[in-house]
């Protein structure tokens, strides 16, 4: 996806793992078609997801070390065939990030293999009701089970108010990594008119059924907070991209005070998304619906990235203020008072709240750490 944010998400593994010393692969192998197409050709290509993916790898210094396998055509970009076999065959970790990478007899070949859910709740319902979106006759059960070991962005699993139903395998606690290096804290903007921002799909998926519930998406959380620039002096713009669903409904945004923003100009590629985030005086986000409700634990990987930059989040809780601290730098809120409240306090001493914020990535955030103590977990006992 040639998303800003799914770049940052996905390329700060490989980055991760390399500054750790580690022989680093990418190999993107979904089985699905190519979403995102040359609208003038008619044709199914993943000629512009091809191009993206060497683009990216070059800037990060994976020019050679990355692989695409289509799914149309059976061919193979980047690496050969024949090296991503070399690869797997010599490999010692296998890392399948947001349950994205069909299962092929070369991956299961590989002794360690961890699966990495940044979606909790979401796909412990799609395993509960296998309704997954992983290509092939096992589905996301099948995905599950072939995997030594388990995390999750959810990182209340277990606890008695988390509503993340079992599958079966022990899921372990982890967070988005983030490389620090490439988020260089920049001054925060001067004047009054600076606006705490997010960037958000607003329905990027359709809603579940799950024991009778409806679990949603950021659009139901969003609206409940509509009217809050009505209720506070900081200045609110929203970057929103539509992918299912009802539509943005950026009149009604508007009117209540939010500024909306193109994705297209604001978000485009990894760079502008970095940009954004750095001219922004920080940043006010919901979570999807489903995260709130089942108490997860999950934080946002774009939220993390703002406070790497510097920049002061105040942001719904969904159970993450157990595992990493609220009140400076980063505010947790589950109301619209403690939201409005949020704001203002992060107004009232800016450079004291970014500080904190810088603090709080290197502590929980920084790749090192993160994906240290994964491989940790998995190449002991």
């Amino acid at each position: 996806m040639p998303a800003g944010g799914i770049t940052w998400d996905y390329i700060q593994y490989p980055l991760g793992f390399a500054s750790l010393g580690h022989d680093v692969f990418y190999i993107e192998d979904t089985r699905l078609w190519p979403i995102y197409q040359d609208a003038a050709s008619g044709d199914v290509s993943c000629a512009a997801n091809v191009e993206h993916l060497a683009h990216v790898m070059s800037a990060f210094g994976l020019a050679n070390r990355w692989a695409y396998r289509d799914e149309v055509t059976g061919q193979c970009f980047g690496m050969s065939s024949a090296a991503v076999d070399e690869a797997c065959r010599t490999a010692d970790v296998f890392v399948n990030v947001s349950c994205s990478t069909f299962l092929r007899d070369e991956y299961l070949s590989i002794p360690i293999r961890v699966l990495i859910d940044t979606d909790p709740m979401f796909t412990q319902i799609q395993h509960a009701t296998q309704s997954g979106f992983t290509a092939g006759q096992t589905g996301i059960r099948g995905l599950v089970a072939g995997h030594t070991h388990h995390f999750t962005f959810g990182e209340s699993v277990g606890a008695p108010d988390c509503r993340i139903p079992e599958t079966g395998v022990e899921w372990h606690a982890t967070r988005q990594p983030v490389c620090i290096e490439h988020w260089p804290v920049t001054p925060l903007p001067a004047g009054g008119g600076a606006k705490f921002t997010t960037i958000m799909n607003w329905t990027a998926g359709r809603p579940l059924l799950y024991e009778g519930e409806c679990w949603g998406q950021k659009d139901v959380e969003f609206l409940r907070l509509l009217d809050l620039p009505r209720r506070t002096r900081a200045h609110l713009a929203v970057v929103v991209g539509q992918t299912t669903g009802e539509p943005f409904p950026v009149e009604r945004a508007t009117s209540a005070g939010w500024q909306v923003l193109d994705p297209a100009t604001s978000a485009e590629d990894w760079l502008t998304y970095r940009n954004f985030i750095q001219s922004s005086a920080g940043e006010f986000s919901v979570a999807k619906e489903t995260y709130v409700k089942a108490r997860t634990g999950w934080f946002s990987c774009r939220s993390a990235c703002y406070l790497a930059s510097g920049r002061p989040v105040v942001t719904q809780d969904t159970g993450w203020s157990l595992h990493i601290p609220s009140g400076r730098g980063l505010i947790g809120f589950t109301t619209r008072d403690e939201a409005v409240a949020g704001l203002e306090e992060v107004a009232s001493d800016p450079a004291r709240h970014g500080e904190s914020a810088r603090a709080i990535a290197e502590e929980f955030f920084d790749a090192q750490h993160v994906l240290g103590d994964l491989l940790a977990q998995v190449t002991t006992g």
